[in-house]
């Protein structure tokens, strides 16, 4: 059997360490925890990690900074943009639900990194990649139904990404689907106007 590559065994070790950390928080993320969940040896997480922090440092990246998808390619042909908006959101919700561990554990790691001094610069590095990913969903967005004013871009994805923010946190209290959708229904019309005319 060939043996893995470092930059595969780092993946292994970060899915994990994010298992790990959903399940039991940062602190059950031991070192020997989360070999232990990947079923290596303890040798093979020093080899391709310097420390524990610095797995947990890339398992945020791994997470929150992974490529954008253009949300042209899953709105059907011919959609009304209020559909349009309503597929792209819906997409993201069922998405976030069906592995909420995940945005468990960056709650938990984002905390740990505000307070660890070589860490703290990456939750300002995460925020600035989700706008960036949002603006380029806006503007596909806006170049396929051929939309002009409303608000600025960049205004437009902090809206929509504190919009994200509270529903993720709200059904994470609550478990309740049926809510999260109704709030994401209720806020397709205001996204449409902000989006401009055609």
């Amino acid at each position: 059997m060939a043996r893995k590559s470092a930059v595969e065994r780092r993946g292994e070790l970060i899915e994990a360490g994010l298992q790990v950390i959903a399940r039991e928080g940062m602190h059950g993320a031991t070192v020997r925890a989360v070999v232990a969940e990947a079923g290596v040896p303890l040798a093979t997480f020093h080899y391709v990690f310097s420390s524990r922090d610095e797995m947990i440092g890339e398992a945020y990246a791994y997470v929150a900074l992974r490529p954008g998808e253009d949300p042209s390619a899953i709105v059907p042909d011919g959609a009304p943009l209020d559909e349009a908006v309503q597929a792209v959101l819906t997409l993201w919700f069922d998405r976030f639900i069906e592995h909420p561990e995940y945005e468990l554990a960056i709650m938990e790691i984002m905390a740990y990194c505000s307070r660890t001094p070589a860490l703290a610069h990456l939750p300002g590095e995460v925020q600035e990649r989700y706008l960036e990913v949002l603006v380029a969903a806006i503007e596909a967005l806006r170049s396929r139904y051929r939309l002009a004013g409303g608000m600025g871009a960049r205004e437009l994805a902090e809206l929509v990404l504190h919009m994200t923010d509270g529903i993720t946190y709200a059904w994470l209290r609550t478990r309740d689907t049926d809510a999260s959708r109704r709030v994401i229904q209720a806020a397709v019309p205001v996204l449409v106007t902000a989006l401009g005319t055609a």
